[in-house]
């Protein structure tokens, strides 16, 4: 799966929309098993991953 060249901002916003999701479903398929602290944990991480790896616009394009 490639995932879309998008600005800073666009990964900050869908790095906090996953957190969001993840945290959702946890507590809906998991949270009987593990507490939540342990999926808030693996949401954030998941969420930094995504910020930090997700790509951004390719130079030469913005100096176009």
């Amino acid at each position: 799966m490639m995932l879309p060249r998008m600005t800073t901002g666009n990964w900050l916003f869908w790095s906090i929309m996953v957190w969001i999701g993840f945290n959702f479903a946890w507590l809906r398929f998991v949270e009987k098993s593990l507490s939540q602290w342990v999926g808030a944990i693996i949401a954030t991480a998941i969420a930094v991953a995504l910020f930090i790896y997700g790509p951004r616009p390719r130079e030469e394009e913005e100096e176009e």
